[in-house]
Protein backbone atom coordinates (compact mmCIF):
# COMPACT_ATOMS: atom_id res chain seq x y z
CA UNK A 1 0.00 0.00 0.00
CA UNK A 2 1.20 3.12 -0.75
CA UNK A 3 1.68 5.75 1.79
CA UNK A 4 -1.29 7.93 0.08
CA UNK A 5 -3.54 4.98 1.10
CA UNK A 6 -2.39 4.48 4.23
CA UNK A 7 -2.65 8.12 5.34
CA UNK A 8 -6.11 8.18 3.91
CA UNK A 9 -7.03 4.84 5.81
CA UNK A 10 -5.66 6.63 8.89
CA UNK A 11 -8.20 9.65 8.30
CA UNK A 12 -10.71 7.19 7.90
CA UNK A 13 -9.92 5.18 10.97
CA UNK A 14 -9.68 8.44 13.01
CA UNK A 15 -12.80 9.79 11.99
CA UNK A 16 -14.44 6.60 12.72
CA UNK A 17 -13.20 6.85 16.46
CA UNK A 18 -14.46 10.83 16.64
CA UNK A 19 -17.57 9.93 15.38
CA UNK A 20 -18.03 6.82 17.71
CA UNK A 21 -17.09 9.13 20.84
CA UNK A 22 -19.14 11.59 19.47
CA UNK A 23 -22.39 9.24 19.31
CA UNK A 24 -21.63 7.89 22.59
CA UNK A 25 -21.01 11.89 24.24
CA UNK A 26 -24.31 12.27 22.78
CA UNK A 27 -26.34 8.71 23.90
CA UNK A 28 -24.92 10.02 27.44
CA UNK A 29 -26.77 14.08 26.65
CA UNK A 30 -29.78 11.92 25.54
CA UNK A 31 -30.18 9.75 28.38
CA UNK A 32 -29.74 12.63 30.64
CA UNK A 33 -32.07 14.76 29.13
CA UNK A 34 -34.58 11.61 29.79
CA UNK A 35 -33.83 11.47 33.15
CA UNK A 36 -34.47 15.25 33.65
CA UNK A 37 -37.16 15.15 31.50
CA UNK A 38 -38.72 12.55 33.50
CA UNK A 39 -38.16 14.04 36.91
CA UNK A 40 -39.88 17.39 35.26
CA UNK A 41 -42.64 15.06 34.55
CA UNK A 42 -42.99 13.71 37.38
CA UNK A 43 -42.60 17.08 39.38
CA UNK A 44 -45.41 18.48 37.02
CA UNK A 45 -47.57 15.49 38.08
CA UNK A 46 -46.99 16.38 41.92
CA UNK A 47 -48.04 19.65 41.14
CA UNK A 48 -51.35 18.54 39.50
CA UNK A 49 -52.49 16.26 41.40
CA UNK A 50 -51.64 19.20 44.73
CA UNK A 51 -53.91 21.81 42.51
CA UNK A 52 -56.38 19.06 41.80
CA UNK A 53 -57.23 18.38 45.03
CA UNK A 54 -56.79 22.22 46.16
CA UNK A 55 -59.72 22.80 43.43
CA UNK A 56 -61.72 19.95 45.03
CA UNK A 57 -61.63 21.59 48.68
CA UNK A 58 -62.66 25.07 46.49
CA UNK A 59 -65.43 23.41 44.89
CA UNK A 60 -66.73 21.71 47.97
CA UNK A 61 -67.01 24.53 49.96
CA UNK A 62 -68.07 27.21 46.87
CA UNK A 63 -72.16 27.94 47.03
CA UNK A 64 -74.26 25.90 45.34
CA UNK A 65 -77.40 26.95 43.43
CA UNK A 66 -79.54 26.20 46.89
CA UNK A 67 -76.92 29.10 48.71
CA UNK A 68 -77.57 31.40 45.64
CA UNK A 69 -81.45 31.21 45.58
CA UNK A 70 -81.52 31.60 49.19
CA UNK A 71 -79.23 35.00 48.76
CA UNK A 72 -82.02 36.01 45.87
CA UNK A 73 -85.14 35.65 48.31
CA UNK A 74 -83.27 37.76 51.11
CA UNK A 75 -82.36 40.70 48.23
CA UNK A 76 -85.99 39.75 47.17
CA UNK A 77 -87.84 40.60 50.76
CA UNK A 78 -85.27 43.54 51.53
CA UNK A 79 -86.06 44.82 47.86
CA UNK A 80 -90.48 44.46 48.37
CA UNK A 81 -90.01 46.18 51.60
CA UNK A 82 -87.60 48.66 50.42
CA UNK A 83 -90.41 49.71 47.37
CA UNK A 84 -93.45 49.24 50.09
CA UNK A 85 -91.14 52.36 52.05
CA UNK A 86 -90.79 54.46 48.48
CA UNK A 87 -87.21 54.33 49.30
CA UNK A 88 -86.37 53.97 45.63
CA UNK A 89 -82.02 54.49 46.12
CA UNK A 90 -82.74 51.14 48.30
CA UNK A 91 -84.69 49.32 46.03
CA UNK A 92 -81.75 50.28 43.62
CA UNK A 93 -79.46 49.19 45.35
CA UNK A 94 -80.93 45.86 46.48
CA UNK A 95 -82.13 45.33 42.58
CA UNK A 96 -78.76 45.39 42.06
CA UNK A 97 -77.66 42.82 44.31
CA UNK A 98 -80.29 40.29 43.20
CA UNK A 99 -78.81 40.71 39.48
CA UNK A 100 -75.24 40.06 41.45
CA UNK A 101 -76.52 37.04 42.75
CA UNK A 102 -78.22 35.59 39.79
CA UNK A 103 -75.52 36.51 37.41
CA UNK A 104 -73.58 33.90 39.59
CA UNK A 105 -75.53 31.58 40.08
CA UNK A 106 -75.61 31.45 36.29
CA UNK A 107 -72.27 30.47 36.28
CA UNK A 108 -72.81 27.42 38.36
CA UNK A 109 -74.03 26.15 34.48
CA UNK A 110 -76.74 23.82 36.92
CA UNK A 111 -79.21 21.75 35.56
CA UNK A 112 -82.02 20.25 37.51
CA UNK A 113 -84.66 17.70 35.88
CA UNK A 114 -83.49 18.52 32.46
CA UNK A 115 -84.19 22.35 33.20
CA UNK A 116 -80.92 24.31 32.67
CA UNK A 117 -80.93 27.07 35.14
CA UNK A 118 -78.35 29.16 33.73
CA UNK A 119 -80.24 29.59 30.47
CA UNK A 120 -83.63 30.23 32.86
CA UNK A 121 -81.44 32.89 34.92
CA UNK A 122 -80.42 34.57 31.91
CA UNK A 123 -83.66 35.53 30.35
CA UNK A 124 -85.06 35.85 33.81
CA UNK A 125 -82.39 38.97 33.74
CA UNK A 126 -83.42 40.15 30.40
CA UNK A 127 -87.17 40.26 30.63
CA UNK A 128 -88.52 39.89 34.23
CA UNK A 129 -85.58 41.40 36.34
CA UNK A 130 -85.28 44.40 33.51
CA UNK A 131 -89.06 44.96 33.88
CA UNK A 132 -88.55 45.71 37.85
CA UNK A 133 -85.54 47.81 36.83
CA UNK A 134 -87.65 49.79 34.84
CA UNK A 135 -90.88 49.87 37.10
CA UNK A 136 -88.13 51.03 39.85
CA UNK A 137 -86.87 53.80 37.58
CA UNK A 138 -90.18 55.13 37.13
CA UNK A 139 -90.77 54.87 41.01
CA UNK A 140 -93.92 53.28 40.48
CA UNK A 141 -95.69 52.15 43.46
CA UNK A 142 -98.34 49.53 41.18
CA UNK A 143 -95.73 49.01 38.50
CA UNK A 144 -93.35 47.73 41.19
CA UNK A 145 -96.22 45.41 42.53
CA UNK A 146 -97.34 43.89 38.96
CA UNK A 147 -93.09 43.38 38.22
CA UNK A 148 -92.99 41.87 41.59
CA UNK A 149 -95.48 39.63 41.08
CA UNK A 150 -94.09 38.53 37.95
CA UNK A 151 -91.09 37.58 39.06
CA UNK A 152 -92.58 35.62 41.96
CA UNK A 153 -94.42 33.64 39.24
CA UNK A 154 -91.43 33.41 37.26
CA UNK A 155 -89.62 31.41 40.07
CA UNK A 156 -92.35 29.26 40.69
CA UNK A 157 -93.17 28.23 37.45
CA UNK A 158 -89.31 27.58 37.33
CA UNK A 159 -89.64 25.35 40.71
CA UNK A 160 -92.46 23.51 39.08
CA UNK A 161 -90.61 22.90 35.93
CA UNK A 162 -87.30 21.62 37.74
CA UNK A 163 -89.13 19.72 40.19
CA UNK A 164 -89.05 21.31 43.42
CA UNK A 165 -92.89 22.57 43.15
CA UNK A 166 -92.77 22.42 47.03
CA UNK A 167 -90.70 25.74 46.82
CA UNK A 168 -93.54 28.51 46.56
CA UNK A 169 -92.32 32.09 46.78
CA UNK A 170 -94.98 34.62 47.95
CA UNK A 171 -94.45 38.30 48.80
CA UNK A 172 -93.30 38.85 51.96
CA UNK A 173 -95.28 39.06 55.19
CA UNK A 174 -92.73 41.08 57.19
CA UNK A 175 -88.76 42.11 56.51
CA UNK A 176 -86.46 39.91 56.39
CA UNK A 177 -84.24 41.39 58.93
CA UNK A 178 -85.70 43.24 61.88
CA UNK A 179 -82.10 45.73 62.19
CA UNK A 180 -82.53 47.75 58.80
CA UNK A 181 -84.97 50.70 58.17
CA UNK A 182 -86.83 51.00 54.83
CA UNK A 183 -87.94 54.00 54.90
CA UNK A 184 -85.44 56.68 53.08
CA UNK A 185 -85.12 59.50 56.35
CA UNK A 186 -81.48 59.85 57.09
CA UNK A 187 -81.29 59.10 61.24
Amino acid sequence: MKYGNWMVLGLCVLAVVSLMVKVSTLGDQIQQLSENNRREIAGLQDALKSNQAGLAVVNASAPGLGDYMTTVQLHTGKLWFAAEASNWDLARYELAELKETLEAAETLNAEKNGVKISSVLDSFLKTQIAHLEEAINNKGSSGFQKSYDEILATCNECHTEAGFKFIRVVRPAAPPVSNQRWDSQSN
